[in-house]
């Protein structure tokens, strides 16, 4: 199947640009394992304009208005893209589909901690999405990882189900917003142990505890749960057979109007290096990259 523009990615990047695309009068499709990708892990959304909820809830609102249009979905992973004789070409396990141009909006995965005990605890305590799992750990002991926006917030909501939150942060600051910062600070069940890296994840069955390193000390802290909130890693595997350009950190080199090093190619949302990761400028990324693209098949034809 053939189609002007092709969109790899439904999270608020690619719906996005879908609905742009589509606007514009291109035949567009949309090419994702999901709907709505890590925005969906977000409990509370407080920083789109106009909009207060669960990114779940934003992300349905956006699929919701992108499906009054002409637009194909195809709900699988992308093993594959290739450019041949200007065209794109998306390998699913199922369909082969073509572009003449193409937006990368996968954006990021969760990263792993990589210690003893967590792959073998994944989904038996260990947990990386709140969104997902916090309902499991009411009245539990648990731990969030990290000091980001997002573990700040995570263990804020966990705080009204759980007995005690730990949070277990290798800085000596969260980096978090102050309002959250002071939010938690009123909390009672909350603790936060700074300058701290997680050692071992503790448990036969299900966690029942983690080891943790604090200035050089360790030291074991009996836990139900551990809900890991250290940052992500782009989601760019299938694009190994183009030569696209990357930071150092693997995200997509893009210029101003989400352009990449190869023509016809553009990226949006957290997959680019763009350092701020948020859903309202992932989707901005989406709207600029479909009218890039729209402006690229026409001067093309």
């Amino acid at each position: 199947m053939s189609y002007d523009l092709i969109i790899v990615g439904a999270g608020p990047a690619g719906l996005t640009a879908g609905l742009y695309a589509v606007r514009s009068g291109l035949k567009t499709a949309i090419v994702s394992k999901d709907i709505g990708g890590t925005a969906n892990s977000i409990l509370l959304l407080e920083n789109w304009p106009g909009f207060n909820g669960n990114g779940t809830k934003l992300m349905k609102s956006f699929y919701d208005q992108l499906k009054e249009y002409k637009i194909n979905f195809f709900m699988n992973d992308v093993e594959m893209v290739e450019k041949k004789e200007n065209l794109f070409i998306v390998k699913t396990n199922k369909e082969e589909l073509k572009s003449k141009a193409l937006i990368i909006a996968t954006g990021t995965e969760r990263r792993k901690l990589n210690v003893k005990g967590e792959k073998e605890l994944t989904g038996r305590g260990v947990s990386y999405c709140v969104t997902c799992d916090a309902f499991f750990f009411k009245g539990k002991d648990i731990a969030v990882i990290g000091g980001s926006n997002c573990a700040a917030t995570s263990a804020l909501a966990l705080s009204d189900l759980a007995k005690k939150v730990f949070i277990i942060y290798r800085g000596e600051k969260l980096r978090c917003e102050d309002i959250t910062s002071k939010r938690l600070e009123n909390k009672n069940n909350v603790e936060v142990f700074y300058n701290s890296i997680p050692v071992e994840i503790k448990g036969k069955d299900n966690v029942e505890g983690i080891i943790v390193e604090t200035n050089g000390k360790k030291k074991e802290i009996k836990l139900d749960g551990i809900f890991v909130e250290i940052g992500s890693t782009p989601l760019i595997k299938f694009l190994k057979d183009l030569n696209l350009k990357l930071d150092g950190e693997k995200y997509i080199i893009v210029d101003g109007n989400m352009k990449t090093n190869i023509k016809g190619l553009f990226a949006a949302g957290d997959i680019t290096n763009h350092k701020l990761k948020q859903v309202v400028v992932a989707s901005g990324h989406g709207a600029i990259a479909a009218k890039s693209a729209y402006e690229y098949i026409s001067k093309k034809e």
